[in-house]
């Protein structure tokens, strides 16, 4: 009886050593990971803009060079530069050892809204866009939309005729 207590001490004294050593051995690496200079980010790179000049998505993001590549908040980025106009998505990803990586997908312009004399871009989700050239294709222009108003826009879209709709279908911009 005595021997088989001995054996259980043992081995949870065993189990108590090794969760500690495993305790301490995680915390050493985080440790390491989030403060060797081998992790700090060296380059930042911005891919798939057109419209965006890439010192705004970079200013826009709010990331310092030399910034630990795990304490950077990768969400968080992502947030920030889809807050610019031209930007639908963004996804950003942390490359080990020393890179940051955004990749952005911009917004296309489907139409032409006039606004209060003047002529805006809008895309598919009826974001309306800066003024400025038009490029490609002639667009169709559409009256009654409002800047910052996106879901009074998508009411106005649903609402309009069903032949604008088919042109963007034709388009290739409408789902």
């Amino acid at each position: 009886m005595a021997q088989g207590r001995l054996i259980r001490f043992a081995q949870f004294t065993m189990l108590a050593v090794f969760l500690a050593a495993l305790g301490l051995a995680s915390y050493s690496l985080v440790h390491y990971l989030r403060t060797a200079p081998s992790f700090e980010v060296r380059k930042l790179s911005v891919s798939g803009i057109k419209r965006v000049e890439e010192n705004q998505v970079l200013a826009k993001a709010g990331f310092e060079v030399g910034t630990n590549a795990f304490k950077v908040d990768l969400r968080r980025i992502r947030q920030r530069v889809e807050e610019l106009r031209w930007v639908r998505y963004a996804l950003v990803e942390r490359v080990l050892p020393d890179q940051i990586i955004i990749k952005v997908i911009e917004r296309e312009p489907i139409g032409l809204a006039r606004i209060r004399g003047d002529v805006y871009q809008y895309d598919i989700d009826v974001v309306i866009l800066e003024p400025g050239p038009v490029s490609g294709p002639s667009l169709p222009v559409l009256d009654g939309l409002r800047p910052n108003d996106t879901p009074g826009n998508r009411k106005n879209l649903s609402k309009s005729s069903r032949g604008y709709r088919a042109v963007l279908a034709l388009r290739g911009s409408y789902q």
